[in-house]
Parts: structure tokens; sequence; C-alpha cells
């Protein structure tokens, strides 16, 4: 559970059509004791898009084909010579990195960086595409 209030809030969208969106809370709907990323761990090999959410803005990776969108404007990111086989499985990438600023002993700065994308192993290497908002 958060202990700090959340700037994004993510949602995903499931192969069967079904929607799991994260509420400022950030409790599992399926296990109290867990964050609401718990209940999208459960059936992570079924994310087809996922999304994070501020203000009215979106940013969104699209795990069928890997392209992303920022505000309803797709694009692609990473290394444009890399070849994913189409029907290739992609598996989510979802992370908060969080940078504290000290002075001394004296926290005086916090920020929160969140990244999403996707991987896929292709002739047994693991390829990494993400992009980060904060």
């Amino acid at each position: 559970m958060a202990d700090h209030q959340l700037l994004y809030l993510f949602g995903a969208h499931f192969a069967d059509g079904t929607e799991y969106f994260q509420t400022e809370e950030d409790i599992s709907s399926s296990d109290p004791t867990h964050s609401a990323f718990h209940d999208i761990a459960q059936r992570l090999n079924e994310v087809q898009l996922f999304q994070l959410t501020r203000q009215g803005h979106t940013c969104l990776v699209d795990l069928r084909d890997g392209h992303f969108e920022i505000d309803g404007v797709p694009f692609s990111a990473g290394d444009p010579s890399l070849n994913i086989p189409p029907g290739s499985p992609r598996r989510l990438i979802y992370f908060r990195r969080h940078s504290r600023v000290f002075q001394g002993r004296n926290q005086i700065g916090h920020a929160i960086e969140y990244h999403i994308g996707w991987q896929a192993t292709v002739n047994g290497k693991n390829h990494q595409v993400t992009i980060s908002v904060s």
C-alpha cells in the first residue's frame, strides 16, 4: 500500500476485454494486504494494453505490437533495427523509481519516475524497451 500520493494511476486492458484500474488507495481488490498491482500480476500474461493516467493525460504501451502512445499519439521507442517477429509475446515492464535528495542527514527533495514498457525474448536474447514519465 502506498505511503505517498501517487502521481499516475495505472490501468490494464486484458485479452478477454476486461479492464482493471488502480485507485488512489492502491489496494488490491483480491487481497487487501497487497497493492493494486497484485491484481495485474495475477493475469500478467493476459495484459494487452497498460496505461498511466494523470490529470487527463495518458501514457500507454501496447503489448500486442510494442508501440507507445502519449495522449493518443502513437510512437515507437528503442532500437529501430530490433525485429521482433509478429506474434512474439511481449511481457509488461512497470516500475517506479524513487529519487531522494539529501543535504547532510535531512531529506530536502523527492521525485518519482514511472517506467512502462515491454520485454521479449527472441532467439534466446532478452530485449527491453521502456519509457519514463515523471
